[in-house]
């Protein structure tokens, strides 16, 4: 086989032209990045949420108390010490609430459920013409309600046995689950505890490593962001406690039973929008009617829960909440259902601080919209086009009424420019002028 001799000259030639040969390299969007980065974000917090449950309401509990051991530390309170005197406080206000107020709504709670099943027959005693009349008979004795469900015996056992192993996984889940959630309920305030001693630590040691380029940028979104969340959750947490007191006062001055636990269960549901409402309407409703049928303690729950919706609609929530997030409900709904379908407990939780979030970063991507060229002026290819002709209508902004007429006889020039005057959010009025075409010959 012959061998072929390369002249050295040529090697070299060839060396050279690859060192002088562009590397071509894909620059991918910043957008790109941030897209991927949220991607990544919402894997990981979806795999982990069972284990980051606990550890946002620890961080919750210590993001709503900061400000409260900041006020200590401003009166020359050492931090642990405040932190010491808000957990003696919560202690006790918690031990009271169960030796005062526990036994009296356990109570209730067994008599109402041990007086159900009297009154469900009663009620099924007062419907039986009815039902009779429509052909539906409805078994009055222990005999034939057996009779009925021994005709159905075979297909209900079978029913039963054959998702066995299922149950019994369910109870085995179920328990490791009860087990976690106590552990979970005892690693929460100590974690709490330690995140309030270190909170202002841990925001400091995260601005120090924020890029100096971006750092007045990130810290101003983040006090904004701030502002709003603090608002809105002390807020909301005072309008759940004030809606508690008012449902269950005005209940139970009504006489309707149960109305402590109606009123506590209905502030907590109130962050939801119409939910809470609508568990203390329906709830004093229901109670009033098993206590038996009194028209007037009917109208007065009715008359009351009207009251107290109009109390939290025109005074409680404009001046405790504000419009500091200022969220539409519908919003809040889908953020919920949402983050509870992807999410579960911890979307729940998550589902309107991020949303009040984005809301923040809509409006100000908005303003810089408003602030941009393109809303200004328009595209470059719309600017191009020419003026329509005298006769036809303008699309164009009319000339200020305020500009005086160009002197008859004097040439075109940008001083005689009809301008034209845009508001914008941010920077105010802006004056833009167009030049007139010079003449031809």
């Amino acid at each position: 086989m012959p061998v072929v001799h390369v002249a050295p000259h040529a090697v070299g030639r060839y060396s050279q032209l690859v060192e002088e040969t562009p590397r071509r390299e894909i620059a991918l969007p910043r957008a790109f990045y941030v897209v991927l980065g949220v991607a990544a974000t919402g894997y990981v917090v979806y795999e982990l949420r069972s284990v980051l449950t606990p550890l946002f309401l620890a961080f919750a509990i210590a993001y709503v108390l900061d400000p409260v051991i900041d006020r200590f530390e401003a009166w020359k309170i050492p931090r642990p010490a405040g932190i010491a005197i808000v957990l003696f406080c919560s202690l006790g206000s918690l031990a009271t609430f169960i030796a005062l107020v526990l036994p009296g709504v356990a109570s209730d709670v067994g008599t109402v459920a041990s007086e159900l099943p009297g009154k469900i027959s009663a009620l099924i005693l007062s419907a039986d013409p009815w039902l009779s009349a429509h052909g539906i008979k409805v078994p009055h004795t222990t005999t034939e309600w057996m009779e009925r469900l021994g005709a159905n015996a075979n297909s209900v056992v079978s029913s039963m046995l054959a998702p066995a192993g299922g149950i019994l996984s369910a109870v085995v889940a179920g328990g490791f689950s009860v087990v976690g959630s106590v552990v979970a309920a005892l690693i929460v305030p100590v974690l709490s505890i330690y995140l309030l001693n270190d909170f202002d630590r841990i925001t400091a040691a995260v601005r120090s490593h924020l890029p100096r380029r971006y750092r007045r940028v990130i810290t101003e979104y983040a006090r904004e962001i701030d502002g709003a969340l603090s608002h809105f959750l002390r807020g909301q947490l005072t309008v759940m406690g004030i809606m508690a007191v008012l449902y269950g006062t005005a209940y139970a001055i009504l006489g309707v039973r149960l109305a402590l636990p109606i009123g506590l269960i209905a502030g907590t549901l109130s962050f939801i929008p119409y939910l809470g409402s609508a568990f203390a309407l329906s709830s004093g409703l229901l109670m009033s009617l098993l206590g038996g049928y009194h028209p007037g303690q009917l109208l007065g729950v009715v008359v009351a829960y009207a009251i107290v919706q109009t109390l939290e609609g025109f005074v409680v929530a404009p001046r405790v909440m504000g419009k500091s997030v200022g969220l539409p409900d519908m919003w809040v709904l889908i953020a919920l259902f949402v983050g509870g379908q992807i999410f579960g407990f911890l979307g729940v939780l998550l589902a309107v601080p991020t949303a009040a979030v984005i809301k923040i970063f809509l409006a100000r991507a908005v303003d810089m919209y408003h602030e941009s060229e393109l809303y200004l002026e328009g595209p470059a290819s719309l600017r191009s086009i020419p003026p329509p002709e005298p006769g036809r209508g303008s699309t164009l902004p009319p000339s200020s009424p305020s500009q005086p007429p160009p002197a008859t006889g004097s040439s075109p020039s940008a001083s005689a420019t009809p301008q034209s005057t845009f508001k914008t959010p941010l920077t105010g009025s802006l004056v833009t002028g167009r030049r007139s075409e010079p003449p031809k010959g």
